[in-house]
């Protein structure tokens, strides 16, 4: 074993398990949310409005893209390199040629796989609170004059919860019929009674 990392280039090593072993954690955080995680901290920005959230949301998606894109490149860069050099026991500069185009065709083909898993995303996933704005909810925890209750409301077409507020001196009890006057901060909206928000 020790002959064959000996007889290879240490670059094409290095290459190989670097790239591979990040390749892997990378797809492991998209898989288990870590890319959602992102796009979640994004969505309590109260203050942005959808097209901000939008611009926003494709800024990462084009870092994330181009981050796994060049770590796809380095791990099979790493491995064809090996290949060419030890299976085929070509020239190094041969086996940097022949590592550098597959390593190439790796990162085309791991940006449009990234770019199209975005483009599936669907539009519900994708959220501001500031998107609630002007929208009927519903309130299932009362609200009191002051005070916090919560809201139930549906935003293209999911269902969504926040807390709420009144905007306004009066109770809101619960099961009564809102409309969503205002964003308050990154959880709270203010809402008033339908036909009433515009004298709140």
């Amino acid at each position: 074993m020790l002959d064959f990392f000996e007889g290879a280039s240490p670059v094409f090593w290095f290459a190989a398990i670097f790239g591979s072993v990040f390749f892997l954690l990378r797809v492991a955080l998209l898989i288990f949310g870590g890319f959602g995680a992102d796009a979640d901290a994004g969505s309590h920005d109260a203050g942005s409005g959808a097209d901000a959230h939008d611009g926003a949301a494709s800024d990462a998606a084009f870092k994330l893209l181009s981050l796994n894109s060049i770590t796809g490149f380095i791990a099979m860069f790493g491995w064809a390199g090996l290949a060419a050099y030890i299976q085929y026991t070509l020239p190094f500069v041969a086996s940097l040629g022949i590592a550098t185009a597959a390593g190439a065709v790796v990162m085309v083909l791991s940006a449009l796989l990234f770019y199209l898993a975005m483009k599936l995303k669907s539009p519900g996933e994708v959220f501001a609170l500031a998107d609630a704005v002007g929208a009927t909810a519903e309130v299932y925890m009362e609200i009191p004059s002051g005070g916090t209750g919560r809201a139930r409301f549906s935003v293209n077409g999911v269902k969504r919860e926040a807390d709420a507020v009144c905007d306004g001196a009066a109770l809101i009890a619960s099961f009564q019929r809102v409309v969503i006057t205002r964003v308050v901060d990154s959880r709270t909206v203010a809402v008033a009674l339908l036909g009433t928000e515009k004298s709140a």
